[in-house]
């Protein structure tokens, strides 16, 4: 019986501990503090770059949309139209490029995306937010380009996150900033924990190992929202 009771007791231990650590790592997860009654938010830029790390291809948009939702205290749904877009590959170029379906010659859409409010693990302890489609794996597919640019169509796939402010106080604007640590290095954020666990964002398009994406978008909440 005192056998029994002690194995009682360690796994009541067990469990205890084990629940103070879940709580812990998800209290260090960044959060909207809600509730909110409005939950509208639209994130506009201007220049993006997606680049392979051989900046063979390289394709240059001069402004974006992304209006979305909240959906809950750590995540967000939108969906990005980039806007006079053009491609280059090394001395080709610049030619016109497209997604699939987008309307205009020069634009492209991607599909549904989730925003994943996460904490980062450079700089330590920031606020990030993680964005990846919100189903399958494909942000969104290129069609293919004509001469003097050749591209066959491609997807675009994986996952990408950026820096995310200000955070401790309520605001209607924020600041999302997607960088690489250099024209052809990897993206400036590597790790991302979100309440899912830790996440190794990664772009990959025109089949290379793995692409940067650059961007620095401007958040407005419809309604004044905190980050904690």
């Amino acid at each position: 019986m005192k056998i029994a009771r002690l194995v009682g007791v360690a796994l009541v231990v067990v469990f205890a501990v084990s629940a103070m650590v879940a709580a812990t790592a998800s209290a260090a997860i960044p959060k909207f503090t809600l509730p909110i009654t409005k939950r509208g938010i639209t994130a506009t830029s201007g220049t993006s770059i997606l680049r392979t790390p051989s900046e063979k291809d390289v394709v240059t948009c001069s402004s974006s949309n992304a209006p979305g939702t909240i959906l809950g205290d750590d995540e967000i749904d939108t969906k990005i139209t980039y806007s006079n877009c053009s491609l280059e590959q090394g001395t080709a170029g610049p030619c016109t490029i497209k997604s699939v379906g987008a309307a205009g010659s020069n634009e492209i859409v991607t599909g549904l995306l989730l925003g994943l409010l996460g904490e980062l693990k450079s700089p330590a302890g920031a606020a990030g937010i993680l964005f990846e489609p919100k189903s399958g794996h494909v942000f969104l597919t290129l069609s293919a380009t004509t001469s003097p640019c050749s591209t066959p169509e491609t997807a675009i796939e994986g996952s990408v996150a950026g820096l995310l402010t200000p955070t401790g106080k309520k605001s209607t604007t924020g600041l999302i900033t997607v960088t690489p640590v250099s024209a052809t290095g990897k993206q400036e954020v590597t790790e991302i924990t979100t309440l899912g666990g830790l996440i190794k964002p990664k772009l990959l398009a025109f089949a290379a190992a793995e692409s940067t994406q650059q961007q620095e978008a401007s958040v407005k909440f419809e309604e004044a929202v905190e980050v904690t």
